[in-house]
């Protein structure tokens, strides 16, 4: 049986992702599945940048507004709905596009990884494990795997957290690796540093006008789930509402920890997967759409 053949769109937040995946969708008779692990839940709008009604431009989307943002949604999550929506896509002689910024949910689509979440005595004998090490030694094993964190030197809880949340997707993805189901074709976006950074400058500027305020201030009633509460553009709140920052820091904040994430972004997608990379300054829509077109003309893998 052939495999099903994905077009995956990836590259850094504010890079353009989304008025590209609608072109590249129209052109190739797709339906568009968002790659983004906080666009899933309803309400978190602004602050994820997630695509309105008149930019889908007609283009049916999946996987967005499908949560409360009091729930959880994890990679096998993604991995599950994904594979009943390729089903229901391809049943109507449509085009899978899977487009988003999330690297290790992608990866783990891509690789077939199969994830045990729920394995509670690895979770404890691993936190036993790196509690037993001081502060100093956490955050230096921690910066070694993630060197522009924004976890505090001093929040030994969230340090200790992260390390074993990597510890584990590193063992689960050695133990756990399945056969791939898919024949993908993944179109990276990417600019020089500064164009990136200038563009999330100014992308968290007009959120800030656009009312992300007002849109966090109303989801911290209502409550978040710890995956929510931790997205850039919501936790860098919590020292204003508590009356420890002016809006100016927050912004600020924002900003930076965006920047931070791109750079992760950029890392990750470049070492972990097979990327076609385009730059936004030089490549026009003309060279990705004949790229494209070359691989959906091949042979898939059996």
């Amino acid at each position: 049986m052939q495999k099903s053949k994905l077009l995956i769109l990836v590259g850094p937040t504010a890079i353009g992702k989304t008025a590209l995946s609608i072109k590249i969708a129209k052109e190739f008779n797709a339906e568009i599945i968002s790659g983004d692990s906080m666009q899933v839940y309803k309400g978190m709008d602004i602050g994820t940048g997630k695509i309105t009604a008149e930019e889908m431009d007609g283009v049916p989307h999946h996987l967005i507004d499908i949560l409360n943002p009091d729930e959880t949604f994890s990679v096998s999550d993604f991995q599950n709905q994904v594979k009943a929506l390729v089903k229901d896509i391809e049943s109507r002689n449509k085009r899978v596009l899977i487009a988003g910024g999330t690297g290790h949910y992608i990866k783990a689509l891509i690789d077939g990884y199969q994830f045990n979440d729920e394995d509670q005595e690895d979770i404890e004998r691993l936190t036993h494990e790196f509690e037993k090490y001081s502060q100093e030694e956490l955050y230096s094993k921690l910066l070694k795997i993630q060197p522009d964190t924004d976890i505090h030197p001093n929040n030994k809880k969230r340090i200790v957290r992260q390390l074993v949340k990597e510890k584990l997707d590193i063992t689960e993805k050695k133990a756990y690796t399945q056969k791939k189901e898919y024949d993908t074709f993944l179109v990276g976006l990417s600019a020089d540093r500064s164009v990136i950074y200038d563009r999330i400058n100014q992308r968290v500027a007009e959120m800030f006008d656009s009312g992300l305020l007002e849109e966090v201030a109303a989801l911290q009633k209502e409550g978040l789930s710890k995956t929510a509460a931790q997205a850039i553009g919501y936790k860098e709140f919590l020292p204003y509402f508590k009356g420890e920052a002016a809006l100016t820091d927050v912004m600020e904040r924002i900003q930076a920890h965006s920047r931070q994430y791109a750079k992760r972004q950029l890392t990750f997608f470049r070492n972990q997967l097979d990327v076609h990379w385009y730059d936004i300054t030089y490549a026009s829509t003309d060279i990705i759409f004949r790229d494209i077109y070359q691989f959906l003309q091949t042979k898939g893998e059996n």
